[in-house]
């Protein structure tokens, strides 16, 4: 089971994953086509800084072993791919937001205006390699299989 694992001690909070993220799952795979797309392009990672804590926090799929959100999809939207990579089928998709509901790691957002499930899918299909992990200046995130 492939995932990115965060290490919070090298990130800066920089955001240039999300920025990456969103970029590559972009219609236009373009910095400023990407900004005039409507609906704007999603970012499936999000770095929050935890005031609490006084640190950092990477909100991402943990691509779950019994992931709740495929339980959840009454649709059968979610699945796992060969890699053991939680993906979402769009096409069957009916934004209900069970998955949501249900993820433990709020990893997974019903976008309003597509009114489809969005999260992380190690860019499945848009990259060979996580644009987040490839983004990151300080190597704060890495893939695990």
């Amino acid at each position: 089971m492939a995932k990115v694992v965060f290490k919070k001690d090298l990130c800066t909070g920089c955001k240039t994953c999300e920025h990456a993220c969103a970029l590559v799952h972009s219609k236009s795979k373009d910095f400023f086509g990407a900004i005039k797309e409507s609906p704007k392009p999603r970012t499936r990672i999000a770095v929050k800084y935890l005031a609490d804590k006084g640190t950092l926090k990477a909100v991402q799929c943990a691509q779950c072993g019994k992931a709740k959100c495929i339980e959840a999809c009454p649709a059968d939207a979610l699945a796992k791919n060969e890699r053991g990579v939680v993906i979402c089928d769009y096409d069957k998709c009916v934004g209900c937001t069970l998955c949501e509901e249900f993820c433990p790691f709020d990893a997974i957002v019903v976008d309003e205006d597509l009114d489809k499930a969005i999260k992380c899918d190690l860019c499945h299909g848009v990259s060979d390699e996580p644009a987040c992990v490839k983004a990151c200046p300080t190597k704060a995130l890495s893939v695990k299989e």
